[in-house]
């Protein structure tokens, strides 16, 4: 009798708590893609670790163990008295236990501007045979809009000195590097991939995104890029020039500030978006079909066809959350669980914040 009555105590427990789990998410009915079979019982978790300060912090896992990254608009980790626009950073532990470093670097860090889109900011990191590869946003060429265009920094000595090509793209305003395993090591082929939402500016949620790729041994050559420009009969990835490019994937919501990472635990690449909640007051186009969400998806390739782990309405309301990101270092060996590290601003912790997510 007393058996029976625990086993019922525990069971109402189980059935209550699991019952009013917030963090436990479901799917809406009107996804871009379908379902992915990972998505039965995704949990984001949440507790939040926040630490530094500034935003965006694109991120890669270097052959030193560490991780690197750049903080936008900040103090970073103590070194800067005052507010810088860029500044290379160490990431160092695992969540919960996660401490930031700056890394003192003249070449590496530029002055803070007021307008935001006025200053050049990294959008993409990747470490690829132990060098850095950053892309670089907010190049803002003589006749184009603030905020728009992009071009390749590089670092041979852990992010302390960087050198910039005599190149650029001015119609790709937010490149992102994908990122695979520690130093690039779980790479599936040789080339360097990277991702953009379809147009020029930093600041605006485009429908699509695009997918370029270039040799890993001619990143520093501009004739070596080529662009996804669809399938062939056989369903083979066709690679052409920047004016044939087709998107990858799309989605009316918008697109703002997406990042593409490899799993190798699933054998997956997963894409991330997000698209903040509340009044943004930078953006620079109209969407009517904006609405605040963040997104995970799946894919076997770079280039697709995706399905739907996560859809996530009004993320982190009241927080103005955005640039979704899914450190290599910290996915588990089995590839079921993660963090998302993003960024708030206007409102939220303007810092680089953590939030684990389980795939069971």
């Amino acid at each position: 009798m007393l058996k029976t009555l625990l086993q019922l105590i525990f069971l109402t427990i189980y059935l209550f708590t699991h019952a009013f789990d917030s963090s436990a998410q479901s799917l809406p009915e009107d996804l871009p893609y379908p379902a992915s079979p990972l998505a039965k019982n995704v949990k984001i978790h949440p507790r939040t670790v926040s630490i530094g300060h500034g935003d965006n912090w694109a991120i890669t896992w270097a052959d030193d163990g560490h991780q690197y990254s750049f903080f936008t608009d900040g103090k970073g980790f103590g070194v800067h008295p005052e507010d810088v626009s860029i500044s290379p950073t160490m990431i160092i532990g695992t969540p919960p236990n996660v401490t930031g470093k700056d890394i003192p670097s003249e070449s590496g860090t530029l002055p803070f501007l007021e307008g935001g889109s006025d200053s050049a900011k990294v959008s993409g990191l990747v470490m690829i045979e132990s060098v850095l590869y950053a892309w670089v946003r907010n190049l803002n060429l003589p006749d184009m809009p603030k905020g728009t265009g992009s071009v390749l920094k590089y670092s041979k000595d852990y992010a302390k000195t960087w050198t910039y090509v005599d190149w650029n793209f001015p119609q790709i305003g937010y490149p992102v590097w994908m990122n695979a395993g520690q130093n690039y090591a779980d790479a599936q082929d040789d080339y360097a991939y990277f991702i953009s939402p379809n147009g020029e500016s930093a600041y605006a949620d485009y429908e699509g995104i695009i997918l370029g790729r270039v040799h890993k041994d001619k990143i520093l050559e501009q004739d070596a890029y080529r662009f996804f420009a669809g399938l062939d009969a056989n369903e083979q990835a066709i690679w052409d020039a920047f004016e044939k490019r087709k998107p990858i994937f799309e989605h009316a919501r918008g697109t703002f500030r997406p990042e593409i990472v490899y799993n190798p635990g699933l054998k997956k690449y997963m894409l991330s978006i997000a698209s903040p909640y509340g009044e943004w007051m930078w953006w620079v186009n109209d969407n009517p079909e904006r609405q605040p969400h963040m997104g995970i998806f799946e894919a076997d390739n770079p280039w697709g066809p995706w399905k739907t782990i996560v859809l996530e309405e009004n993320w982190g309301a009241p927080e103005n959350r955005f640039s979704p990101r899914i450190p290599a270092k910290w996915i588990s060996e089995d590839g079921k669980s993660f963090y998302l590290l993003y960024s708030c601003i206007p409102t939220g912790p303007y810092r680089f914040n953590l939030q684990k997510v389980t795939l069971n």
